[in-house]
């Protein structure tokens, strides 16, 4: 007598359930496929931002006997010409561990907080300070940290390599005519083949004397770009 119910094989049902938990294993494995090429530009793209953020928007932070000012350039002091970043290394011993965040906005006016900024108005004292620190070769190393750079991951420590600069409207860096030299051009020349975040802000700069290849923008006499260029 023919049977009118249908049947499966065990090893039909053994066949499909393995295939089944193959599938699901597959696509559970495809994010992590392609991570290895999307967490590096999505990562420096982050970082990136971020400096950029820092460098333009903030003014740094100096702090000494828990005294916390954004005058990191001057050590808090009143602002003196005649002293730059070879003095305040020179003559206060803990002056480069006690900058603790360098920051490159123009501080706010004095009936503000000394924490204020105003951002996308960078001071020329505080952009001579840091190409002063990255031209001090002996304490380079630590600008790292100051910029956020130094970080790590799981334990172990992630490299950043960064170019910034100031450049005119033209893509030609601004020049400081007097020391001869670009007034803001530090890190390492940007290397072919590798992911490489940019970031351009334009800034305005408080001081102009002797600057060349600068743009004047309303009431900013002195204007060009901030380029920030991160890889690793």
């Amino acid at each position: 007598m023919r049977s009118t119910h249908a049947q499966v094989s065990i090893d039909f049902m053994i066949a499909i359930t393995i295939l089944s938990f193959g599938i699901v294993l597959i696509i559970t494995q495809i994010p992590m496929l392609f991570a290895p090429f999307h967490t590096i530009s999505t990562d420096i793209h982050a970082v990136a931002y971020r400096t950029s953020m820092i460098l333009a928007e903030d003014a740094g932070i100096y702090c000494e006997n828990e005294s916390i000012t954004s005058a990191w350039e001057t050590a808090g002091e009143t602002e003196n010409r005649s002293r730059n970043f070879s003095f305040y290394r020179d003559k206060i011993a803990n002056y480069l561990s006690n900058d603790r965040r360098i920051g490159l906005a123009r501080n706010a006016p004095v009936w503000s907080s000394s924490e204020d900024a105003i951002p996308n108005n960078l001071s020329r004292r505080k952009i001579e300070a840091l190409q002063d620190w990255w031209d001090d070769d002996a304490n380079r190393s630590m600008l790292w940290e100051k910029l956020g750079l130094l970080v790590s991951y799981n334990g172990k420590p992630v490299n950043y390599s960064f170019n910034i600069s100031l450049k005119g409207f033209n893509n030609t860096l601004i020049w400081d005519n007097s020391a001869d030299k670009p007034l803001l051009q530090i890190g390492y020349p940007i290397p072919r083949g590798a992911t490489v975040e940019r970031i351009e802000r334009i800034v305005a700069i408080d001081d102009c004397e002797n600057l060349s290849n600068y743009t004047r923008i309303g009431d900013n006499e002195c204007c060009g770009v901030l380029e920030i260029c991160i890889w690793r």
